[in-house]
């Protein structure tokens, strides 16, 4: 891996993603294990979307809600989520996170390591952003 400087862009520039088709969420890919050794991206979730339960051998997952309302469960623990809440997953945590709000949710996610990661969502299909994510994105700066 080449170290840079610095890395920089802009959300609206960024490659957008679904894991697979039928996903009620997609990823904005601001930078991946290709530029430095860990993964951050905005995760757009449907309306009743949700993340599959999931689990990371090495890696911590760090989430922080932009916009909407939800729940984050991690193992046995659930908590309710809106705009300006953080949580931490450790490696080894079954966690899921699910949109439960009447809008979409957008979360600023960071997994370090990677752990191919970036590597998964950039194997799914294109995506893009539609004028919602553009308004709700564009009204955070």
């Amino acid at each position: 891996m080449m170290t840079m400087p610095m890395i920089a862009g802009r959300f609206d520039e960024s490659p957008v993603y679904k894991i697979s088709p039928s996903d009620s969420n997609k990823f904005v890919l601001l930078c991946d294990g290709t530029q430095v050794p860990f993964v951050s991206v905005v995760e757009i979730f449907d309306v009743g979307g949700q993340t599959p339960p999931n689990e990371h051998a090495e890696a911590y997952e760090y989430f922080y809600v932009l916009h909407g309302e939800g729940i984050a469960s991690v193992g046995d623990a659930s908590i309710p989520i809106r705009q300006g809440t953080y949580f931490i997953v450790s490696p080894g945590e079954m966690h899921q996170v699910r949109n439960t709000g009447d809008s979409r949710l957008y979360v600023l996610t960071t997994m370090v390591p990677d752990e191919k990661f970036s590597d998964l969502i950039k194997s799914g299909p294109a995506a893009s952003l539609d004028d919602e994510d553009l308004r709700v994105l564009s009204a955070l700066r």
